[in-house]
């Protein structure tokens, strides 16, 4: 009787083992799959934030054909594109981006004195490229913030957060645009097109 009772508390005490084993390993895999999904989401957003910071750029090549006189605008566009994509960190990205859309905004405002532009095609293209690009941004943006903010749940409950601290987990920045940038923007609103309808 004496051996039973041994053998069923030896059996329990190692399936306990086994149970706890299984819930931290099954713990650990969650956190480095939503630590994945947030590098993945901002990845999905750096690649958008690169196809805009070169269409920016496509967009000052054409304009200086024609805006000779405007240097000033034009390199405030070239400076706040190359600040975006020298910050490192989403807080810093997004500063940075704050930037970029207010120099593009003034770019905007100075090309209506420029009728010529407008007519060329290649004007054409990019800005239409720039607003689908913007269009992708934000739901990518709205993406990479709703990975973070699942992420940083896991680091903040227990007992996973000791898990996460064992392993250097760290808390993520979401990427969040300033009150400044939070107004509505409009390419097609800034140079008076009309939508077909």
């Amino acid at each position: 009787m004496a051996i039973y009772l041994l053998v069923v508390v030896l059996f329990g005490a190692g399936l306990s083992v086994v149970a706890v084993g299984w819930y931290l390993r099954r713990m650990e895999l969650t956190l480095v799959a939503a630590r994945e999904d947030c590098e993945r989401a901002w990845s999905n957003v750096e690649v958008l934030l690169q196809r805009r910071h070169d269409e920016v750029g496509n967009l000052v090549d054409i304009a200086r054909e024609y805006m000779s006189m405007e240097r000033d605008v034009l390199e405030d566009v070239i400076e706040a594109r190359n600040s975006a994509i020298e910050a490192n960190t989403p807080a810093e990205q997004a500063e940075a981006e704050v930037n970029v859309r207010e120099s593009v905004a003034e770019f905007y405002t100075i090309s209506e004195e420029y009728p010529e532009l407008h007519t060329d095609q290649k004007f054409e293209d990019v800005r239409d490229s720039l607003q689908k690009i913007e269009q992708r941004l934000e739901n990518r943006r709205e993406y990479y913030n709703e990975a973070v903010m699942r992420y940083n749940a896991h680091l903040e409950r227990s007992p996973e957060r000791y898990v996460a601290a064992r392993r250097g987990y760290e808390p993520r920045e979401p990427f969040e645009a300033s009150e400044q940038a939070t107004g509505d923007f409009s390419i097609r609103e800034r140079l008076d097109v009309v939508e077909d309808a």
